[in-house]
């Protein structure tokens, strides 16, 4: 049955005839994989299916070339072994296929209106906010001209902007639009991301939405609230402070921080704890506290490079930060925020509030783990003055 299967996927995949495939249910737990997503896409004058792999922590890419069909048929093999749900959409059909434990496979198929398949990996980018579009902001923080046009040594700028948008709207879709919601921004900086989220919730998605953007530079945030002013975003405004002293009575709903440096991210994480905020976002950077721990005996083959030592100890930082929230009750994660290539510091953890329950034994867990490897954390030391 399975060769039948997969067979007929391969023939509608050659013939360019699949809109999705998901593979979902995973058998094996210890894989932390939540589900993979399979699409055609186009990448220069190619067509490639995508296999899209959902961890529970990170997003991983594989694009097999159509013709390949001793790859593409390992892996569908793979998967199928794998997941216990499969659902395909093709371009006039959805076939449910489930797989019970014992591997009997159930097959519902249902007839659809013929779609379209597109390819739209190398389309024209379609951004949150359009590049032919004057934004007052984007003028006043100097991301575009007076014209409107996006200047030149800012269009890396632009395009972190639009990505970062892309989460933000996932993220609010989480929450009960009927009621305000209120943001933080921890180290907003220059605050591009803080206008662009505002200005996006409330002018483009209609939102009720008051956000708060901290930081030390006080000649920045006197510059951002005379903007803000200036543009009448009346729910908008930044506080000059230390975001470690930052108080807030109101229900926070939101939490982010963008580049916030060392153990900045982990104060906005015990603030976004204390708080019992519904969604946490942060792209950190300067991961310094656990480098300057690791012993040159460690793992002495990679450590001994600084490049690789100050990437592990990146990798490190952030998964911990990551368990630390799920220990929390939320559904962490972390994905590419935006291709190296634009800027290194592209890891966002991204975390979705589902319980008020403290797993204890996986903090236990956590601890034995760090003790293991003879570090300490600021965050591991903060967080049991919440328990």
């Amino acid at each position: 049955m399975y060769n039948e299967l997969i067979n007929n996927l391969l023939n509608q995949i050659t013939n360019h005839n699949i809109v999705k495939i998901t593979f979902s249910n995973i058998r094996n737990k210890d894989l932390e994989l939540d589900k993979v997503i399979a699409k055609l896409v186009k990448i220069k004058n190619d067509i490639y299916i995508q296999f899209e792999y959902r961890y529970k922590r990170i997003i991983k890419h594989k694009n097999i070339g159509i013709t390949n069909n001793i790859d593409l048929n390992e892996i569908l093999e793979e998967l199928f072994s794998l997941a216990k749900d499969i659902n395909v959409i093709s371009g006039d059909e959805i076939i449910d296929i489930k797989i019970s434990k014992k591997f009997k496979i159930s097959i519902k198929r249902t007839k659809t209106t013929k779609k379209e398949i597109t390819f739209n990996h190398n389309n024209k980018k379609e951004y949150f906010l359009d590049e032919k579009t004057t934004y007052p902001f984007l003028v006043e923080l100097g991301i575009q001209n007076l014209d409107g046009r996006i200047k030149k040594s800012k269009f890396n700028k632009f395009k972190q902007i639009n990505k970062y948008l892309e989460f933000i709207k996932h993220s609010v879709d989480q929450l009960d639009n009927k009621n305000q919601i209120t943001i933080l921004d921890f180290g907003s900086g220059k605050s591009y991301l803080t206008f662009s989220t505002y200005y996006y919730l409330t002018e483009k998605l209609n939102l009720n939405v008051k956000l708060i953007g901290i930081d030390l530079k006080k000649e920045t945030i006197n510059l951002c609230n005379q903007i803000a002013q200036k543009l009448n975003f009346n729910n908008l405004s930044f506080v000059y402070g230390d975001v470690i002293d930052y108080e807030n009575n109101e229900n926070i709903d939101m939490v982010i921080s963008l580049h916030a440096c060392n153990t900045a991210t982990d104060i906005a994480i015990i603030k976004a704890l204390t708080w019992n905020a519904k969604i946490f976002l942060a792209v950190p950077c300067c991961q310094k506290e656990i480098n300057s721990q690791l012993a040159a005996d460690f793992i002495p083959l990679m450590l001994k490079h600084g490049i690789i030592k100050e990437k592990f100890s990146t990798l490190l930082t952030d998964s911990i930060r990551s368990e630390v929230l799920e220990i929390f009750g939320y559904k962490s994660n972390i994905v590419e925020f935006i291709s190296e290539e634009n800027t290194p510091k592209n890891q966002l953890i991204r975390a979705f509030k589902t319980t008020n329950n403290i797993d204890i034994k996986k903090l236990q867990e956590l601890k034995k783990f760090t003790e293991m490897l003879n570090i300490k954390m600021f965050l591991l030391d903060e967080i049991e003055k919440l328990m």
